[in-house]
């Protein structure tokens, strides 16, 4: 496609052979003159800034949380600034560089310009591997070991969560439009959604529910910014939205001291260079024992490649077709070339794009990001800056981000799956329930040991805890299907099911078979039961066990659901019954891939040019907290035959 663009040029006279120093050297002053630092970009730079230290700093602080449950500060401060946060630095730097060069490279192909891809932290990934796999790792472990070992122990297997997650999405990568053939769009948006509403939505919002002064006003100015569109500022300069809440929220920290000077002297403290930390050891030290939670890892690189697509669409339909493959395989090595860093925190092509390129930002803000971040992480900075702020200030940005895959999510699904959509949120509400619990100060009596409640409903809440986002995807899927009365189909989601059940990956302990044919669960309680009048009571005790919740009654249940499905679509397809009506067909839907590169050259920024002149330096267009997904079409149905590189 790049000779069918040149090939408008004049051909006269035809190029003399370049060496492969001097091509590089050529690809560099192209990088080099390309780079664009206009006012879109200062708009741009900004709000992607704040977005992603919101990410940052609220999955830092829940690691630092651990704390309260004994683990060594020592620890926490030498795995979060000598490792994590140098290498979130690295891979920053690396990937906005990478996305600033492809849009440089691509305006000089198609002679327009091109606004680079926005990319950051995986927020719902970062939060799932914190509370859904550090903490269980540490309570699981911190008895027989200690804190220091258990916390060491979680970050390691955190790590290497990170590293599969990437290798998922680099391989499904190749398969990227064929997956949104065959998965219903609902199955890859709802499990994200979950984490939006349990750990990104009510785990963050607590801190400032319980600090109501700063919590309710941060909370405020979240709704403010965002939705009514209420921005600070003076003459044509309007403050990103994160950056009012945070300046809302320190200003009342500190006045009514939930801010502290002494936190801020032992930041300064961590201040001095880091530099990268090579992980490898880490990354493959405890690797054996992330089986146990690929029912959290699997489904996070599944929906990692369905967001990296859905944005790519989206940059498309605003006039920016980009690579598809390509982009997709640089966020798979992205977030693997994190763990080797030291960074458990995966990358991925950032929301908003549309509002980028209306704001008129172009190559320079991208690559301007990853530098800002490489200096504040390699020389401790960061530490500083979150002494600064509190959590009841980052909590409600985090809660929009929560809000803003919800409404990704609700926005690409039809309104007749939205029940299947609610079922798919209680597995991820269940993991939080327990993970607080755990987190409790009646954790010495409950532990993960929930049933001493003597309630049987506790069972189904561990049941469907383990593996939570699989669980989501499987029954997600499966119920989008029965809902459209594809019977087939949802045959063959429930024999899906029961595969990961059969192997442990989901509703049981620990994957494998060691538990195959035993209770899943500390099922057993004391039961005391009185008779007769008061002064004549009799009581008895027994012990009373919940047997039903076998490794091998899950994947039972879910092969019967496979056959009742079996029954329907044979009744559906050969029987004489009006009530089980046909199918429902999907809509006609745009053919999201074909003709990928149609337009490419097509300059969509005229209208731009003109709004540029009225954009001051940080000024960023209201509607900036567009999702990937916004002006969209639904994608149940893409062609896979269309142009997918450059």
């Amino acid at each position: 496609m790049q000779e069918q663009a040149i090939s408008t040029q004049s051909t006269e006279s035809a190029p003399a052979p370049v060496s492969k120093a001097g091509g590089v050297i050529q690809q560099l002053m192209d990088f080099k003159n390309g780079l664009t630092m206009r006012g879109g970009d200062w708009g741009s730079l900004t709000q992607i800034f704040f977005d992603n230290l919101s990410t940052l700093l609220g999955a830092l602080f829940a690691i630092q949380d651990m704390r309260n449950f004994g683990a060594p500060m020592d620890s926490i401060n030498d795995i979060i600034w000598a490792r994590i946060v140098p290498g979130v630095g690295l891979t920053m730097v690396l990937g906005n560089a990478y996305y600033s060069w492809q849009a440089i490279r691509l305006t000089k192909a198609w002679g327009r310009p091109y606004t680079a891809q926005p990319y950051g932290l995986n927020t719902p990934a970062a939060f799932a591997f914190v509370f859904n796999i550090m903490y269980p790792v540490y309570f699981a472990n911190v008895g027989e070991k200690g804190p220091a070992e258990a916390f060491d122990m979680a970050y390691k297997v955190a790590l290497a969560a990170n590293f599969i997650t990437g290798l998922i999405s680099t391989v499904l990568a190749f398969f990227g439009p064929f997956i949104l053939k065959v998965v219903p769009p609902a199955a890859l948006l709802v499990p994200i959604a979950g984490i939006g509403v349990a750990f990104l939505g009510l785990e963050q919002v607590t801190n400032s529910l319980a600090a109501p002064i700063v919590g309710y006003n941060c909370i405020l100015w979240v709704f403010l910014g965002w939705y009514a569109g209420v921005r600070l500022g003076f003459g044509s300069f309007r403050m990103p939205e994160a950056l009012q809440v945070i300046l809302v929220g320190v200003a009342l920290g500190w006045a009514t001291g939930i801010n502290e000077g002494q936190a801020v002297q032992d930041a300064a403290d961590l201040v001095k260079w880091y530099g990268p930390h090579w992980s490898a050891n880490d990354l493959f030290a405890d690797f054996g024992m992330v089986k146990d939670y690929m029912g959290i890892v699997i489904p996070i690189g599944i929906s990692a490649t369905a967001t990296s697509l859905m944005c790519l669409v989206s940059a498309k339909q605003a006039g920016d077709p980009y690579p598809v493959r390509e982009s997709m395989i640089v966020d798979g090595i992205g977030t693997m070339l994190a763990s080797f860093f030291g960074s458990p925190f995966g990358t991925t092509l950032y929301i908003g794009h549309p509002a980028h390129k209306k704001s008129g930002a172009q190559t320079g803000y991208s690559l301007t990001n990853g530098i800002i971040y490489l200096l504040l992480s390699w020389f401790g900075i960061l530490a500083l800056m979150q002494s600064i702020v509190n959590q009841a200030t980052i909590g409600p940005i985090v809660l929009f981000v929560g809000l803003a895959v919800n409404e990704e999510a609700l926005n690409f699904i039809p309104s007749r799956h939205y029940a299947a959509y609610v079922v798919g949120l209680f597995p991820s509400i269940y993991d939080w329930v327990v993970n607080v619990a755990n987190r409790s100060p009646i954790q010495d009596e409950f532990g993960g040991n929930i049933n001493v409640t003597g309630l049987d409903s506790w069972f189904g809440v561990l049941a469907w805890k383990r593996g939570a986002l699989l669980v989501s995807f499987v029954w997600v899927a499966m119920l989008v299907k029965v809902i459209d009365r594809h019977w087939s189909m949802a045959a063959v989601w429930s024999l899906i099911g029961a595969g990961f059940a059969l192997f442990g990956i989901i509703h049981v302990p620990e994957a494998g078979f060691n538990t195959f044919s035993e209770p899943t669960w500390e099922q057993c309680s004391t039961v005391t039961s009185c008779t007769g009048e008061e002064e004549l009571e009799v009581c008895t005790s027994s012990v009373e066990c919940w047997d039903h919740g076998e490794q091998w009654m899950f994947t039972v249940g879910y092969a019967m659901l496979a056959a009742t499905f079996a029954i329907l679509y044979f009744a559906q397809k050969y029987g004489n019954d009006p009530t089980l009506k046909p199918p429902i067909v999907d809509e006609e839907t745009n053919q999201a891939f074909a003709d990928w590169f149609a337009d490419a050259a097509v300059d969509t920024t005229n209208q731009l040019e003109k709004q540029e002149s009225e954009l001051a330096m940080g000024v960023f267009p209201q509607d900036s907290k567009s999702t990937c997904s916004e002006d969209t079409p639904e994608m149940e149905e893409v062609d896979i035959e269309g142009e997918l590189s450059v």
